[in-house]
């Protein structure tokens, strides 16, 4: 199992990712904020050598040679432009979640943002595009 969070690196937050079968080991980590921002115009090769550098320091001399690598450079996505979540200040939720999901006319919104329950994750985003389609179709004329 490997998790690690870091102030040390850039590619600081790593969660283990492993089927539960334990047929191969897949570990996915994030470079978030400035870091992000400062890596991406760097280029792939560049990321690639500060994760596996962090991931060395992290896990010991065998994470220098991965059986495989992908890097997702969500700065570059058309729809994102920038994160795989939106991350809210200290009670923003609380006061204001309703309001994220509340229909505008016709619009329903869906996302892992808007998601009541595992929000920031896929569960979240599935659970949010239900609960946005249901919506809608209590709305449609039967």
């Amino acid at each position: 199992a490997g998790m690690a969070v870091s102030d040390a690196h850039a590619f600081n937050v790593v969660f283990d990712q492993s089927p539960e079968d334990e047929s191969v080991g897949i570990l996915v980590g994030f470079i978030d904020g400035d870091h992000a921002t400062a890596m991406s115009s760097m280029g792939d090769n560049i990321r690639r050598e500060e994760v596996i550098k962090a991931l060395t320091d992290y896990f010991g001399p065998e994470a220098r040679e991965p059986i495989d690598y992908v890097d997702q450079d969500w700065t570059a996505e058309e729809w994102s432009r920038g994160c795989y979540v939106a991350h809210m200040a200290p009670g923003v939720m609380t006061r204001f979640g309703e309001a994220l999901r509340a229909p505008v006319g016709r619009i329903h919104w869906a996302g892992t943002e808007t998601a009541t329950e595992w929000q920031g994750y896929m569960d979240g985003a599935l659970q949010s595009g239900i609960r946005a389609a249901r919506e809608v179709m209590e709305r449609l004329p039967r």
